[in-house]
């Protein structure tokens, strides 16, 4: 059995505890420094199968500011790297409302990217 400790920062509420996660064998076998429940869920999460929100600009040719997009849920940090490069690759036609999928299937992680502004 390998085990490991790693220290992360929670930020799943505005205390930014300091925990410290024990893994053995790629799980989550203890969580200390954490002063409300979220951290324990928060450093499992986050050692195990680390996500993220993304946010990216597409440019619009002959239009400014440029149109906002975000993933509709968090996508796997590993792919990340990839989902911008799909969402850079992306050529959205015009009028595009607040809401609308820009991308149904970003990397085929089950998300959908998805316009946070309207551009008509």
């Amino acid at each position: 059995m390998i085990t490991m400790k790693r220290e992360i920062t929670c930020i799943s509420c505005p205390l930014g505890c300091s925990l410290e996660v024990s893994l053995a064998d790629g799980q989550v076998v203890a969580v200390t420094g954490n002063e409300c429940p979220r951290g324990v869920a928060y450093a499992r999460q986050e050692c195990v199968h680390p996500e993220r929100m993304v946010t990216a600009l597409i440019p619009i040719p002959g239009r400014t500011p440029p149109l906002s997009v975000r993933t509709e849920r968090p996508i796997p940090k590993n792919r990340i790297s990839d989902c911008l490069c799909a969402i850079a690759a992306a050529r959205p036609t015009l009028p595009i409302r607040i809401g609308d999928v820009i991308i149904p299937d970003v990397v085929g992680v089950g998300v959908a990217v998805i316009a946070t502004r309207d551009l008509l």
